[in-house]
């Protein structure tokens, strides 16, 4: 599993730098982290999943076991945590709605915009007579 390229470059590159010269000995936790840039990203709804690593190969039929530490109890707001093995595909997901819907508004979008486009050239030009 490769635990790099799962923080966005943005992040990386502009919101999380370690502290520099004599401040960097009261910093507790590498801010360049990758697993630290994923957890401190917002989560826009209740319900999120964050990335932990990327399987880079195939995998071949077989059992597999993985183990986790409990480092947060959730238990004080009825939290929940479970482990999500999925796909994705050139459109980011498993599901392509999400992204149909976006390609079908941006082509409305589009379509308003030249009958717009033409609705403002021909105005123009009765008004320019």
């Amino acid at each position: 599993m490769s635990e790099t390229d799962i923080a966005w470059s943005s992040d990386k590159t502009y919101k999380f730098k370690n502290l520099d010269g004599e401040l960097r000995n009261k910093q507790w936790i590498d801010m360049e982290n990758e697993h630290f840039i994923v957890w401190m990203r917002t989560a826009g709804l209740p319900n999120f999943r964050k990335l932990y690593g990327k399987i880079t190969s195939d995998m071949g039929v077989g059992e597999y076991t993985m183990k986790i530490k409990n480092r947060y109890d959730v238990s004080q707001f009825q939290g929940k945590k479970s482990f999500v093995l999925s796909t994705t595909n050139a459109l980011g997901g498993k599901n392509y709605f999400l992204a149909l819907c976006y390609i079908v508004v941006g082509v409305l979008c589009m379509l308003f915009a030249i009958v717009f486009l033409f609705a403002f050239v021909r105005k123009r030009g009765n008004s320019q007579n």
